[in-house]
């Protein structure tokens, strides 16, 4: 057995319900960059959470599901560098090309931003 982290992104992992999302964008902290906008709200877990919004404007469906499963990728992948207690809906930013290295980044970057700003940093 590996003593790497699981990259399992499961049902625990995602924000499902209308209710959740609402109460994240009306609640929520934002932040944002070129590539994607946060919105994130503390949550009483010991892991954090994904949910992804992506309009229509984004593009068609082959586009919108490319930029779904970037994003799904890099929480994944990047989960030990994300903040832990944290409910994450990210959504691509107006005009923003779809980079798997870019989110990455951003996500991890605008994160750690939103966590501090919970934790009075």
């Amino acid at each position: 057995m590996s003593d790497k982290p699981s990259e399992r992104f499961g049902k625990a992992d995602r924000i499902c319900s209308r209710i959740e999302f609402e109460r994240i964008f009306k609640t929520g902290r934002v932040q944002a960059d070129p590539v994607l906008v946060i919105h994130a709200l503390p949550n009483q877990l010991n892991h954090s959470r994904l949910g992804i919004s992506i309009s229509k404007k984004v593009g068609s469906a082959p586009v919108r599901n490319r930029w779904k499963r970037l994003i799904r990728e890099a929480f994944r992948r990047q989960r030990t560098e994300i903040p832990t207690g944290m409910d994450f809906i990210v959504r691509p930013r107006a005009g923003a090309i779809a980079d798997g290295e870019e989110i990455k980044r951003s996500l991890v970057r605008s994160a750690r931003v939103l966590s501090r700003r919970r934790d009075g940093g």
